[in-house]
């Protein structure tokens, strides 16, 4: 288990901290060519994909997915981008590439900038790459959605208790853990759907769409498919949330936020790969991710409609 999830002495999980450069850097006076590496499951590579889809950067900085292997637990590269990079067959070999050898594993999202063959690592942390993407001076035509900042406070209660706290249900070592991280868990979700009952807007607080947001939607798009049934995250039934329920579906339908999701891959990626909480391999027979939306639509529109 500890080369999927550290853990601390008690049992419970502990993400490894990655790599961060100065908050101070302006990625606008960058001389180099700009990638955004990430793996189609991931979340935190979701996270940094929807900033990427929101502000329209495809001419800015350019996406590079790669791909899961899962036999060798790590992510390798297609041989498009290997061309680029010379030598960088696995994800691994691009961080030796960087000198980045002293780390836990290596991980994406992952932004870098590279000028002939020179790799320069930029930030390794989904939160502070989403950042760095919404601070880019988009050229496109089309005017992006504005990302506005929030209460670091409350993203932090995001971070921790929700989208690491999936992961600290699953990953609990003992039930002492899995119990404090569920609790924890399902307390950030009930704050949350009254925040959204308190603001009245389509976003967690309001009519500005906020970092929070971005935080939170890769978890709860997963959670039927994925940290209801593989992670124990079973304390309540994600539809007696309403109001959570009637948000997800409103950030779902921006533009191109559906293009982030890959159901079928997280299906695979996270049933197969994570063998020690599903040792025979076996990916369930679930709805589409399509299909959970469509449901959910039609039950809004029905509550709407007895509402009249």
């Amino acid at each position: 288990m500890n080369g999927f999830a550290p853990s601390d002495l008690q049992g419970n999980y502990r993400r490894p901290t990655g790599i961060t450069i100065s908050n101070t850097y302006d990625i606008n006076n960058e001389n180099g060519k700009i990638y955004l590496l990430v793996g189609n499951s991931c979340p935190w590579c979701q996270r940094t994909l929807l900033v990427h889809k929101i502000k329209n950067l495809s001419k800015e900085v350019e996406v590079v997915f790669l791909k899961a292997d899962i036999e060798h637990s790590e992510w390798i590269f297609n041989t498009s981008f290997n061309t680029k990079i010379q030598g960088s067959k696995r994800l691994t070999d691009l961080y030796k590439k960087a000198n980045k050898k002293r780390i836990f594993r290596a991980t994406l999202p992952l932004l870098i900038s590279c000028e002939e063959d020179e790799v320069n690592f930029l930030s390794n942390e989904s939160s502070q790459i989403i950042r760095i993407l919404n601070s880019i001076k988009s050229e496109s035509k089309y005017q992006p959605l504005s990302i506005k900042n929030c209460n670091q406070k409350f993203l932090n209660l995001i971070h921790n208790n929700i989208n690491d706290g999936v992961y600290k249900c699953g990953f609990a070592r003992n039930q002492s853990a899995y119990e404090k991280a569920s609790k924890n868990l399902f307390a950030a979700l009930n704050e949350i759907e009254n925040l959204l009952k308190k603001n009245k807007g389509n976003w967690i607080f309001g009519e500005d769409l906020t970092y929070a947001d971005i935080y939170l939607f890769p978890t709860l798009i997963r959670w039927e498919l994925i940290y209801s049934k593989l992670f124990k995250c079973t304390e309540q039934d994600l539809s007696k949330y309403e109001e959570i329920i009637n948000w997800r579906l409103k950030f779902f339908k921006i533009s191109d936020v559906d293009k982030t999701c890959w159901d079928n891959e997280w299906k695979k990626d996270y049933y197969k790969a994570l063998f020690p909480l599903n040792p025979n391999q076996l990916i369930p027979v679930l709805p589409s991710l399509g299909e959970i939306m469509r449901l959910e639509s039609e039950k809004i529109h029905k509550s709407i409609s007895k509402k009249k």
